[in-house]
């Protein structure tokens, strides 16, 4: 199935929250740079001034990221996340090399989104990273 057969049904709908996950592509750990990664940041806080979308958690991973959105651009989810990856590159002042899309998770109402956010914030522990998030300093969630 290809990309576009695959987002074909995709719906945007303006306060929907979202988990998505977004990767460099090939995998490249380029967000291992401290100064690449907090880009990544910049531009999630440019995302919120600029009212295309409320980050409720992130984390940037050294070759992906995971953030919980709710959606404000009426745009639509596609347009905000094409946004934000071009604004990594402005922030970081070099081409990022993104994998193309994105993949996203809608959630529904009976989602815990605690639950969504540990998870998020958690995966640096899961990949080995680091034994506690406290060591991790690429992440934040208005839950925790």
């Amino acid at each position: 199935m290809s990309y576009k057969e695959a987002v074909r049904h995709r719906q945007s709908v303006i306060g929907q929250e979202y988990l998505i996950t977004i990767c460099l592509q090939d995998r490249q750990p380029l967000f291992q740079h401290f100064d690449l990664a907090r880009a990544v940041v910049h531009a999630f806080r440019k995302m919120e001034a600029q009212a295309q979308a409320s980050v409720l958690a992130w984390v940037v991973m050294p070759d992906h990221l995971h953030a919980l959105i709710s959606l404000s651009n009426p745009k639509g989810l596609g347009n905000t996340v094409a946004h934000f990856k071009i604004d990594v590159s402005r922030c970081a002042s070099r081409r990022i090399p993104w994998q193309k899309g994105f993949h996203e998770r809608t959630l529904r109402k009976a989602d815990d989104r605690k639950d969504i956010a540990r998870y998020i914030i958690l995966n640096p522990v899961r990949a080995g990273l680091v034994a506690s998030v406290r060591e991790y300093p690429h992440w934040d969630s208005v839950y925790l």
